[in-house]
């Protein structure tokens, strides 16, 4: 058994030899997926002596590092993130796999640096109008994030769910008007002036709204994606759901319905062999991940025009 090892062992050094940047970072995640975190850092790190990483990219490789217990490497790689322009203060004090860090001496420097990219950042933002949309997403968010532990608590067709969901189109109401109001004065205001999150708010609020109302506003998100100023992912998750609710077939496979059983399946896909050359121009992911997200069987060959 130990000179099987030994036999993969060179055998998978071979190959991580002969991989470029990208077949790094893919056998890096792969390896983070399989909880082999130590290799999974070693290989990231492989892909940064080809080329520079990305924020993303580096701070995965910070993450790995972390669960593999090297701080060092850990701080090293969040700080290479951190110069990149990492923003996201928030998500790094959430984040479980850099648990290890947080009682260090070197953490409260880290996100002091974060701090000032954050405060350059936005200096020029519009911080009433970032902090009002912002406020109407966790209004939006809230009762949806606990509907599945209300369902479990009170039974599907329970009394308490059917207030549960009044409640919830009574805010979508007061969230819509409050969002039209915003566009229809200042338009649809782009991640440079509010941010993106407050601005997805947006798009989050006109998702919830009637046919009528997206349909309306729609090219003003369009507009506001032609101009870098919102994301193509929000856009393509509008114009499938508009075209779904017009019985119409989808252009990125986004929707997905349920059948009886609680079984998924794609809401008709326009030319199903290419929507991943969609969906990559967009900014979505390969369908086939996100397929198995959503618990979907998804066969359909892929191709490119």
């Amino acid at each position: 058994m130990k000179q099987l090892i030994i036999f993969f062992l060179i055998g998978f050094t071979f190959q991580l030899q002969s991989q470029n940047y990208n077949d790094y970072l893919k056998t890096g995640d792969s390896l983070y997926e399989v909880k082999n975190y130590q290799l999974s850092a070693e290989t990231y790190s492989k892909a940064f002596t080809i080329k520079e990483g990305s924020i993303t990219h580096y701070y995965n490789t910070a993450c790995s590092w972390a669960l593999s217990g090297n701080s060092d490497k850990a701080f090293e790689y969040l700080m290479l993130s951190i110069e990149k322009g990492q923003r996201n203060k928030e998500w790094l004090q959430s984040d479980k796999d850099l648990i290890s860090l947080r009682d260090l001496p070197k953490w409260k420097d880290i996100l002091m640096m974060v701090q000032l990219n954050v405060d350059e950042y936005e200096k020029d933002f519009d911080k009433i109008l970032q902090k009002k949309l912002e406020k109407i997403r966790l209004k939006d968010q809230v009762l949806r994030q606990l509907y599945k532990e209300a369902e479990e608590k009170f039974g599907k067709d329970s009394e308490y769910m059917n207030m549960f969901w009044e409640m919830m189109r009574e805010q979508d109401s007061i969230n819509e008007k409050t969002v039209l109001k915003i566009i229809d004065e200042k338009g649809w205001v782009g991640k440079s002036l509010v941010g993106a999150k407050a601005n997805s708010t947006l798009w989050l609020v006109i998702q919830h709204a009637p046919l009528e109302t997206q349909e309306k506003y729609l090219p003003l998100l369009k507009e506001s994606v032609n101009k870098g100023e919102s994301r193509g992912q929000n856009l393509a998750l509008l114009e499938d759901r508009i075209l779904m609710r017009n019985d119409k077939p989808q252009v990125y496979g986004s929707q997905v319905k349920r059948d009886e059983k609680g079984n998924g399946y794609f809401h008709e896909i326009i030319d199903p062999e290419y929507v991943n050359q969609r969906r990559k121009g967009i900014g979505l992911g390969p369908i086939e991940d996100y397929a198995k997200r959503m618990g979907v069987n998804w066969t359909v060959e892929q191709k490119v025009k």
